[in-house]
């Protein structure tokens, strides 16, 4: 299986060493946990660094990029008005749970500017040099991965559950448009259920809605 991780980064030069590391994978790491992960392979994609939050949010959802490496600082070689955890907080809003880690030399000053959670930061220079530190980012952005892709199933089947009920409670058409829009903000940003319908359920639309119910069970 592939993963693609998009790289977010103003300097070409460290755009191709975090490449290098990421084709690495988990080389070096124990025999356990090579093997069970050794059918995983990165596949990195360089992100175009383009001039507002709104723009790189989109260019995300139109490469269909399963995860991200983000750069703290991205105007060292390019002006930008955002640094990498902004960008990375815009992602996080748009699509529910995408992997995003941060790279940076200069973890001080995020912390002492940012606020975001440490779990998700690693030390660029460590990245490159400590292989006990390339395999556990490795690690993580596969494990994220495989999180973000189990909850989107658990959606789905949530939703399964629940269509063959919609119409029954205010509460229950609730839930479906509540796991639709999660589903709507995966990273391929479509919609579980069709636009008509999802309007049918929030106009509390009875009328012929089970049998549009039916049609769409019997496609899946």
């Amino acid at each position: 299986m592939k993963i693609k991780v998009g790289i977010i980064d103003d300097d070409k030069s460290k755009t191709t060493q975090i490449m290098t590391k990421l084709i690495q994978g988990l080389d070096d790491a124990s025999p356990e946990k090579k093997e069970k992960y050794s059918h995983y392979e990165f596949e990195p994609i360089e992100v175009e660094l383009l001039d507002d939050v709104s723009s790189m949010v989109g260019s995300i959802k139109e490469l269909g990029i399963d995860c991200a490496i983000i750069d703290y600082k991205l105007s060292s070689y390019q002006t930008v008005n955002f640094s990498g955890v902004e960008l990375a907080k815009a992602i996080e809003r748009e699509f529910y749970e995408f992997p995003i880690f941060i790279l940076t030399s200069y973890d001080d000053d995020l912390f002492s500017k940012e606020v975001y959670n440490a779990y998700q930061i690693f030390d660029f220079d460590r990245y490159l040099s400590e292989k006990k530190e390339r395999i556990e980012l490795n690690f993580k952005l596969i494990e994220q991965v495989l999180k973000t892709q189990k909850q989107k199933e658990n959606w789905n089947l949530q939703l399964k559950k629940l269509l063959p009920l919609a119409g029954t409670s205010e509460e229950i058409d609730s839930a479906i448009l509540d796991l639709d829009s999660k589903i709507e903000k995966s990273t391929d940003g479509r919609h579980a259920l069709p636009e008509k319908l999802k309007k049918d359920l929030s106009s509390n639309k009875l009328s012929e809605l089970i049998d549009k119910i039916d049609e769409i069970l019997e496609e899946e």
